[in-house]
């Protein structure tokens, strides 16, 4: 599977839904999600957001679930792509998830046609806060903020990008570093180098690399052995090595 790191920030809007109490109250609705990117966007989105909004105690809870789908439109495969998914409840609660998918390790880009899909596990959240005496119109937005092309072309700002890069400039050190201690020292050597936990002085985005890529290897070492675990990094530096000589680093 392609690598996805979401980034979630939540905001307070200055209108909210007015305090009551009891389920007569309860709101429940779904609207469609709008694409709002720039002209000659490569992506475009779409699905539904559900909301169900139960004011409680004199706060409003208000909960949603969401099923978004992001198509690659252009002609060409895509090996990284950045989205904004922003979400207003009823309550005036704004929450923005900043998604960024990586194909640079995975054996296929996102080819023209094929799209990336976020299911209501991975889509959904739950926020509850004072109610006030106003209510908003509850919206769903998606914005494709950055692609990154095969053939090493662009779509966006690259600062958009900036965060993803250090996570992939991460992945690709740790990765090296594990193949030379096998190719070098062996299997010992290997496997303490896949335990050791990345260095926050040496990697930047540490955190980060650790849960995408070292731990997933961790549990393929657990599960089928270390040659597996071996040959899974092998495989990911092949896949990122082959992109790179078009895309570059």
């Amino acid at each position: 599977m392609r690598v996805r790191h979401i980034v979630v920030l939540i905001l307070l809007a200055v209108n909210r839904t007015a305090g009551a109490t009891g389920e007569e109250n309860e709101l429940v609705v779904t609207i469609p999600v709008v694409d709002t990117s720039a002209a000659g966007t490569p992506v475009k989105s779409t699905g539904t957001v559900r909301f169900s909004e139960d004011p409680e105690k004199g706060r409003a809870v208000c909960s949603f679930e969401c099923e978004i789908q992001s198509t690659n439109i252009s002609q060409q495969p895509i090996v990284l792509l950045v989205i904004r998914q922003e979400v207003r409840c009823p309550s005036g609660r704004i929450v923005r998830r900043l998604i960024e998918y990586e194909h640079l390790f995975e054996p296929e880009p996102l080819d023209p046609g094929k799209a990336e899909v976020e299911p209501a596990e991975h889509c959904q959240g739950r926020r509850t806060e004072p109610a006030l005496s106003r209510a908003d119109t509850p919206s769903a937005e998606t914005t494709t903020l950055y692609a990154e092309f095969r053939d090493g072309t662009t779509f966006g700002d690259k600062k958009y990008a900036l965060h993803v890069r250090q996570i992939r400039k991460g992945a690709l050190k740790v990765l090296r570093k594990l193949e030379e201690a096998y190719a070098t020292y062996g299997e010992r050597q290997f496997l303490e180098e896949l335990f050791r936990p990345p260095d926050p002085r040496e990697i930047r985005e540490a955190s980060a690399v650790n849960d995408l890529f070292i731990q997933p290897l961790r549990r393929v070492q657990e599960e089928h052995g270390t040659a597996e675990a071996i040959r899974a990094v092998q495989q990911k530096l092949s896949n990122a090595e082959e992109k790179l000589a078009v895309v570059g680093k």
